[in-house]
């Protein structure tokens, strides 16, 4: 999947054609990999939580990853893969896309992919789209359970632009759900600093969630993704002091190379 050159000529024809001609949707969000082929992003996340009464909360990540492909068989792809987590020690792994297209194996201990983002376009949170799409095409999307940074919801996804000559599609997402996110169940308590220098440890009590993303893909494989959740939240210490939140949690992925 190498991203050919594209004359202005040839995409000013690209982009005046999408609007008004159905598409395989297949053919812009199924992978279309070969053996060999290597993948290489950069990603980061934050999350932020501010309110009155104590200092500011702020978190990041960020890193980069390289995955090859070493087999295909069928819809199942395994990838031989590594990466580093800035400040930690570099990592490698095998990973296996499961042919049901949500189910991720990585290093043979296999769970539904509830990553907010990935190198492989997941059904699991854009659902499956119509077998046609054009510009203005949407879909609804029930997520039934916690996802990485947001809740059990609903979301609906729309087409924005269609590149039939590349493959590539943009896509937007809004949604909205209540309830803790998967994250939450890993580690649900912060340590804050509240304005009068004391230091707490809070358990977070999320509120209502809302979340909006523009991501393009590319025969299945993200070329850019990017989303924002927001949400309210309690922070409740075991002194039972409570103080009130806002949070915002965001990712970006981006393509670094496609050899």
């Amino acid at each position: 999947m190498k991203i050919p050159s594209l004359s202005l000529a040839a995409c000013a024809l690209a982009c005046i054609a999408p609007a008004a001609v159905a598409e395989p949707s297949s053919a812009y969000l199924a992978p279309h990999l070969k053996v060999g082929e290597s993948l290489s992003s950069v990603f980061s996340k934050a999350v932020a939580i501010t309110g009155p009464g104590f200092q500011d909360v702020v978190k990041r990540i960020s890193g980069t990853g390289n995955e090859v492909v070493t087999a295909i068989r069928g819809s199942e792809i395994t990838f031989n893969g590594s990466g580093i987590y800035d400040g930690r020690p570099p990592q490698k792994w095998i990973h296996r896309r499961l042919q049901d297209g949500i189910t991720d194996c990585w290093n043979d201990r296999c769970t539904v992919n509830d990553q907010t983002s990935g190198t492989i376009f997941n059904h699991y949170l854009w659902g499956n789209a119509p077998q046609d799409v054009r510009v203005g095409t949407s879909w609804a999307v029930a997520i039934a359970k916690p996802w990485e940074i947001g809740p059990q919801g609903s979301e609906r996804v729309r087409v924005l632009r269609l590149d039939p000559l590349n493959r590539v599609i943009t896509l937007t997402r809004e949604g909205g759900g209540i309830g803790p996110s998967s994250d939450d169940a890993y580690k649900n308590e912060i340590t804050i600093t509240t304005t009068a220098g004391k230091t707490l440890d809070v358990r977070v009590v999320p509120g209502e969630s809302h979340w909006t993303g523009y991501t393009t893909v590319r025969e299945g494989v993200i070329i850019a993704d990017e989303i924002l959740v927001e949400r309210h939240v309690t922070l409740v210490a075991s002194t039972g002091q409570r103080f009130e939140g806002e949070e915002r949690s965001y990712t970006l992925e981006n393509l670094a190379s496609d050899s």
